[in-house]
């Protein structure tokens, strides 16, 4: 772009969008009662209209006490709330998830693998996704708005929920969970790592419409490394607590699914399913396309910083 695009970020308010927000220096859209530079969705018509750039970082992520329907009006309903605000020839960055490409051991899922929603652990959660990116697709082509979806793994930032913050947590206060399968990989995404494929999609070659990009680290971590790591880090004497994932998943996941977070039992065991994924995802077209050195997010770049950081505090 040959001038500074007007980019605005909706779901500021959020983990991913209040990043992606500042790492673009972009105008901040929020759901929750707006602060000082800030403007709430129910006001933001004008902006949306003006953009040159939409980031859609709206919608809940797997949550205790959500129906398919919250999970729907969260993501496709939300979505399609901002279509009659965007202008021809806009981009429209939508942050998906590689959550809509499923679960799979025995290949490595990238850009093109097709989405596959039956083996996801959370099932609700992965639909009402990958709904919001099919109504997309139709509604770029309607409306004439250029679109590109991103899809990360599993995000982690210091101050974010989530499975790492969760584990250091836990870790703080002298205790370590030892995920079984203790070979099982994790294969996560530094939100930085999210932020520069937004911001290089937003700056660069225009790409395909509806190109699709997976966003993960260069690298995955077993269960057993990700404990060597905590450990390597934490300074004071610890007890291990077992934690079966696919055991405990198996019987959550057929327990009692309420409304009530705290009763919510079927969506733990969806949760404790995606920490039991093992599935690995292929960024290596994501890197070449956007000319991003895999180098510059290794394991001793991201993770780890993250780790000794967060046990510190």
């Amino acid at each position: 772009m040959s001038t500074r695009p007007l980019i605005v970020v909706v779901g500021a308010d959020g983990f991913v969008g209040s990043h992606l927000a500042a790492a673009l220096d972009a105008k901040k859209i929020v759901y929750r009662a707006a602060a000082d530079g800030e403007v709430h969705i129910t006001e933001a018509g004008s902006l949306l209209e003006k953009a040159d750039v939409i980031v859609n970082a709206a919608g809940f992520r797997i949550r205790p006490g959500f129906t398919a329907e919250d999970y729907r009006r969260s993501h496709q309903g939300a979505t399609a709330a901002l279509i009659p605000h965007v202008r021809r020839g806009a981009l429209f960055l939508h942050i998906s998830s590689a959550s809509v490409l499923g679960k799979s051991k025995d290949r490595k899922l990238g850009n093109h693998t097709q989405p596959d929603l039956t083996n996801f652990p959370a099932p609700h959660y992965a639909r009402a996704k990958l709904e919001a990116d099919e109504f997309l697709k139709a509604a770029a082509v309607e409306n004439d708005f250029r679109l590109v979806f991103l899809r990360p793994s599993n995000l982690y930032a210091p101050e974010a929920e989530g499975m790492i913050r969760s584990l250091l947590g836990l870790a703080k206060r002298g205790i370590i969970l030892r995920l079984y399968p203790r070979s099982s990989r994790q294969h996560f995404c530094d939100i930085n790592l999210l932020a520069e494929v937004a911001r290089r999609v937003i700056f660069g070659n225009s790409l395909p419409q509806s190109t699709a990009l997976v966003v993960a680290d260069p690298y995955v971590v077993t269960n057993r490394e990700l404990e060597a790591m905590i450990r390597r880090h934490l300074r004071r004497n610890t007890f291990i607590v077992p934690l079966p994932l696919h055991l405990m998943s198996s019987v959550f996941r057929h327990s009692i699914r309420s409304s009530n977070p705290r009763f919510d039992l079927a969506t733990q065991g969806e949760i404790l399913g995606f920490m039991d994924l093992d599935s690995v995802y292929d960024p290596s077209e994501t890197f070449s396309l956007l000319g991003i050195d895999p180098a510059q997010y290794s394991q001793e770049r991201t993770l780890e910083p993250v780790i000794r950081e967060g046990l510190k505090s």
